[in-house]
């Protein structure tokens, strides 16, 4: 799979402190992940907002409780 170069705020996302790092070339439509964290779904989508806008994705994100652990499933539409 191709990598490609992104910059540091549009590939790590600071979510209450928290690092999490995403890598954008592996999303592809239909594709999601999960990320455990107590911040709100509406949060995770406003923080996220301008690698979307960079990268021309729509993202869609649900606050959920998979495997016993309360966070964030984020789609691309």
């Amino acid at each position: 799979m191709r990598r490609f170069s992104l910059p540091d705020r549009i590939r790590l996302v600071d979510i209450h402190g928290v690092l999490y790092y995403i890598a954008w070339e592996d999303l592809h439509p239909g594709c999601s992940f999960f990320l455990k964290t107590t911040a709100s779904a509406e949060e995770v989508e406003a923080l996220l907002d301008p690698a979307s806008r960079a990268l021309r994705m729509t993202l869609r994100a649900v606050n959920r409780v998979e495997f016993d652990y309360y966070g964030v499933r984020v789609w691309r539409l």
